[in-house]
């Protein structure tokens, strides 16, 4: 972190600051650094940590876990932090999976890692019921294999923004790392390591809160909360007498700067007396605007006291890594480059297939909330071999005018289209510098732009950080330095992570800043695919499949400079739009509003539009093998699309067996959506398939249409969950006492826990146990894969 000086400082205290040396040198102290990563995250957070360990007179020494046993072996170490993410139903990422069935094997003696002691940082999404299941998996293999903590573990959550538990955990994580290598020779680390670590993470703070949250602690583990974080700011600050002179505005002296290797050649505000009687009016509710500048609303571009008048400690600086030469002489092939540099493909279990779209079919009225639309894909003969219930990825590009619009903000229109050749910058500081694997070391900035990195991306700290050091307006400036501090968290949380801001709107925002393109390369980071649901049966058709999905609307406001469409959900709405009117009667088009200028694709015919698909890997969300199992499928809107190729597959399934020859148990669908009459998409296929008898019973639920009474005036249900609670005997029956399986798809931040928390209360009715029996009756299903989820945020 970095500590860095207000308007009102003066030179002469800028001086002493930065001659003032706070730091012991020490010789360099050697860990080993993990990541497991899905989609670059963790790789980003360990890479932070390893570029900072020097600072920290500290060698980290970093690998991903894909390369176990090739350039580690966790058994010989002695002091290990590691980074891992959490992907699909609580699972490893893939570059962690080698490393994980090692850890598994039952073969290894109790003592295995008796000599390791370890941190562990687990990333996760609190939207998800399995909120950083790998991590924990991983936490509790240690220990049972003789490994020991020296430092809490800390459970990141996507959900409110990884920062807020990834930064405390990184600055308390220098002095563990010192007291754990000091004491190695010297200690019995088998004692108690962690209440000796009494640094920047204040772990008395995070027991009170884990035991209020005895469900988020396992085996010594502790979770840092949001509110634990808060607890720790506070106590750093009366700890140290300089934060909380900062805020109150009171003057702070040199001797007030806390010791430590972050603090050296830095600066820190002083408020001046003015500061101090600005605080006091405002206490006193007597501010005007001549004690104040600016609105007295904060927003992206302006803050207010006490941060406006604050000292901030910033990210430290990323030292530049990479060079970009233009070729103005040379000619480029853009279409012989492979997609996005080559780079491995999340979850994949397939190369990179061309599908046709070949039918786009509007399933919603023009008057509901969202647009669903059902698109077909084709595919050559063997390319895909799927069943229902899996899922595949869509490589979708950019859109056109927006990468053209922030290559203009960037000052880069001239250059979009000169080929460029671009490599680590000689020299370097950074550690372990290289390209980014989806950059092709030899392109165009308008190709790698629209089809390698995520434009919408939201910045990261470090991302503004070097973003403010190109920026020439004062004012703008201190609000980017606001942004990115400690002290700013909360406006970064306000201003930027909440209405997923990019980086064209911050640029906009702050007209003065003029970044270099290799700066901007060296933070982009990569634009992922989108995984869709098939909605269809492979006994229909095995070259062609459906899926659904609802346009995606971003309004214009809250710091994003113009309204726009989701990345991929705009683009195949495009897409479909093109294809109107085509003489093919393949080909149709129903209800489609909007209306885009036609495009062409070089050397394609005008009724074949192509886009590059891949099979994801699917472990479980697909039909039990015995056809007589009860099923419940559970998915409103959009997540109704498995169980569309659920029923499909089993229609053909019943029509094709001979008499007598296979036994159906029941299946019940719950599906909901706002109205009956403008968004109940595929409606006809599912009232078919209770007609045919596929499906036994089909509840539905229409949550924005007017209250209605059935013959008995009981209320209609409004949600799947109002559904379950009337056929909550039928529903525990079938799962209690017929071993039916539950399949639940949809939204994950509030759908999927609803239903969650629903089931639990029929359960607990219908068993009259507790709710720590509940819990336990959940992880039964669900370790017996009788539970399973298919949700997404």
């Amino acid at each position: 972190m970095q500590l860095i000086p207000g308007p009102q400082t003066s030179a002469k205290h800028l001086k002493n600051q930065s001659g003032t040396h706070l730091c012991k040198k020490m010789g360099k102290k050697r860990f080993l650094l993990l990541y497991g990563s899905e989609t670059g995250q963790s790789q980003a957070i360990a890479e932070e940590i390893n570029e900072l360990s020097s600072k920290h007179d500290l060698h980290s020494e970093i690998h991903c876990l894909s390369l176990t046993e090739k350039k580690f072996s966790l058994s010989k170490e002695t002091c290990m932090v590691m980074v891992v993410s959490t992907t699909g139903e609580g699972e490893c990422p893939e570059t962690a999976m080698k490393f994980w069935r090692r850890l598994r094997k039952t073969t290894l003696p109790p003592d295995h890692l008796a000599n390791l002691n370890y941190a562990l940082l687990a990333l996760g999404d609190s939207n998800y019921s399995n909120f950083c299941r790998n991590g924990k998996n991983f936490d509790e293999r240690f220990q049972q294999l003789g490994a020991k903590h020296f430092y809490p573990t800390g459970y990141a959550d996507d959900a409110t923004g990884l920062e807020v538990v990834v930064e405390p955990w990184i600055e308390g994580l220098w002095k563990a790392l010192h007291k754990v290598i000091d004491n190695q020779e010297n200690s019995d680390l088998s004692g108690n390591v962690l209440a000796e670590v009494n640094g920047e993470v204040n772990t008395d703070n995070m027991k009170e809160n884990a035991e209020n949250n005895a469900n988020e602690t396992q085996n010594g583990v502790l979770q840092i909360t949001e509110k634990d974080q808060a607890k720790v700011q506070a106590n750093e600050q009366s700890s140290t007498g300089n934060n909380t002179s900062e805020m109150s505005g009171k003057h702070v002296n040199d001797s007030d700067l806390p010791a430590g290797p972050e603090n050296s050649n830095n600066t820190l505000q002083k408020p001046t007396s003015q500061s101090s009687k600005t605080d006091q009016l405002i206490a006193e509710g007597e501010t005007t605007d001549r004690t104040r500048e600016g609105p007295m609303v904060a927003s992206l571009t302006h803050s207010i006291p006490p941060l406006s008048e604050s000292g901030l400690t910033m990210p430290v600086l990323p030292p530049p890594f990479l060079k970009l030469e233009y070729a103005h002489n040379e000619t480029i092939d853009l279409e012989s480059l492979p997609i996005q540099g080559g780079a491995a493909l999340p979850s994949a279990q397939s190369g990179v297939i061309q599908a046709t779209i070949v039918k786009a079919t509007q399933l919603t009225r023009d008057d509901a909330v969202k647009r669903a639309l059902d698109i077909e894909l084709e595919v050559s003969e063997n390319s895909l071999n799927f069943q229902p219930g899996d899922s595949f990825g869509i490589i979708c590009p950019n859109g056109d005018q927006e990468v053209t619009e922030l290559l203009h903000y960037l000052r880069l229109t001239e250059m979009s289209d000169v080929p460029f050749r671009i490599s680590v910058l000689e020299g370097t500081k950074k550690k372990k510098a290289s390209i980014a694997d989806f950059i092709p070391p030899f392109s165009t900035l308008r190709h790698v732009f629209t089809t390698c990195c995520d434009i919408r991306a939201l910045p990261k700290k470090a991302f503004l950080r070097t973003l403010l050091e190109h920026t020439s307006n004062p004012k703008e400036k201190r609000r980017l330095q606001e942004l990115c501090s400690k002290q700013g968290q909360g406006d970064y949380a306000t201003f930027l992570r909440a209405p997923s801001l990019s980086l064209m709107d911050i640029l906009i925002a702050f007209p003065s800043c003029n970044p270099p393109i290799e700066r901007i390369l060296e933070h982009m980071t990569r634009l992922q695919p989108r995984p869709y649901s098939i909605s269809s049966s492979p006994l229909t058709s095995p070259t062609s499949f459906h899926f659904v999905f609802n346009v995606i609307d971003i309004p214009e406001g809250n710091g994003r400079s113009q309204a726009r469409q989701g990345v991929c959900t705009g683009w195949l709405s495009h897409l479909a739009t093109r294809i109107q009117g085509q003489s093919s009667p393949k080909i149709i088009i129903q209800n489609l509003e909007e209306k885009v200028e036609k495009l062409t694709l070089k050397d394609e015919a005008p009724s074949k539009v192509q886009i590059p698909i891949y099979y994801r890997t699917n472990q479980h969300f697909h039909l039990p093998s015995d056809t007589s199992t009860p099923l419940i499928l559970i998915g409103p809107g959009t997540g109704v699309a498995p169980f569309v190729g659920f029923l499909e597959h089993r229609s053909h399934m019943m029509k094709e067996a001979v008499e007598g020859s296979m036994t159906f148990g029941p299946v019940w669908l719950f599906f909901g959506c706002r109205h009956k009459d403008r968004d109940y998409i595929y409606r006809e296929k599912l009232e078919e398939f209770q007609e045919t008898g596929v499906l036994s019973r089909l509840c539905v639920s229409f949550s924005r249409d007017d209250p209605v009474h059935d013959e008995s005036e009981k209320q209609i249900p409004r949600y799947v969950q109002d559904s379950m609670r009337m056929y909550k005997e039928e529903l525990t029956e079938l799962l209690l006492d017929k071993g039916a399986y539950v399949y639940v798809c949809g939204d994950a931040k509030n759908m999927a826990k609803n239903v969650l928390e629903t089931w639990k209360e029929i359960l607990k009715e219908k068993t009259g146990q507790g709710d720590y029996d509940m819990l336990q009756l959940i992880a039964k299903l669900r370790e017996e894969k009788r539970y399973l989820e298919d949700v997404w945020t």
